[in-house]
């Protein structure tokens, strides 16, 4: 995804049940990407785009700050991903 403009892509926070079902699913725009991405050292890319990325409860307080209408549910492992958007 490296090669394809950020206007393109799209960004969730999925939160993943025990039966591996995408239970709590929130968008994410650019700007609000750019505020958390630094809480991901060890991404590969500045946008978070190209792989999915763990969200461990450690840095739900962080991400919170950063976005406030976040919300992290007990029993749910979070991740965050870019995904190409539909043209």
């Amino acid at each position: 995804m490296n090669d394809i403009s950020t206007e393109s892509l799209g960004w969730d926070l999925i939160g993943w049940d025990s039966d591996e079902r995408a239970a709590h699913v929130t968008g994410l725009n650019r700007a609000e990407i750019l505020r958390i991405r630094d809480l991901f050292p060890g991404r590969d890319d500045d946008l978070l785009e190209t792989a999915v990325y763990e969200v461990p409860p450690a840095l739900y307080p962080a991400m919170r700050s950063a976005i406030p209408h976040l919300e992290f549910r007990d029993r749910l492992e979070y991740q965050i991903g870019g995904f190409l958007l539909s043209v």
